[in-house]
């Protein structure tokens, strides 16, 4: 019996080698590896002023470029819930995305909601990005009450 589950073991592992392998070995060479925007992103945001550029407060968030343009991003902000949205390549390095995301009270109660308008700038070797961004805030009826702004700084999660 032990033995049976051994050999069970060593073939999954085998496998699992195998086939990690042979998805390394397409990608490279399809030529999508750390191509584009597309995959998750380690975020460091800052809140500034509009006028100035002033930096008000930072933040981090992980966001997920998929495929087909949709967005995710996470925050660590408990005030917010999770991003979601649509991206585009515009031309060579740069994007642009917009998102938007639920905002609640100290006390948990709905606030409104944020939405996110980004252009981005992908390095080039397509593992940093930065982005400049402006913020529109929506109270619970869905009118605007503030505009905002931000930058932010982006390290691909690498597999």
């Amino acid at each position: 019996m032990k033995k049976r589950l051994w050999k069970t073991a060593l073939a999954a592992a085998a496998l699992v080698t195998l086939g990690g392998a042979a998805v390394q070995a397409a990608e490279e060479q399809s030529g999508k590896q750390h191509q584009g925007i597309e995959g998750n992103w380690d975020v460091r945001i800052t809140v500034v002023r509009c006028d100035t550029g002033q930096a008000l407060f930072s933040g981090r968030a992980i966001v997920l470029y998929g495929e087909g343009g949709s967005v995710t991003g996470i925050t660590d902000n408990f005030m917010h819930s999770s991003q979601l949205g649509t991206w585009r390549h515009v031309r060579g390095q740069s994007y642009t995305s917009v998102g938007r995301f639920f905002i609640f009270n100290a006390d948990g109660s709905f606030a409104g909601s944020e939405e996110v308008s980004a252009d981005v700038e992908l390095s080039t070797d397509a593992n940093e990005y930065t982005d400049t961004a402006t913020s529109q805030i929506f109270n619970t009826s869905d009118q605007v009450i503030s505009t905002g702004c931000a930058i932010a700084m982006a390290t691909r999660l690498l597999e």
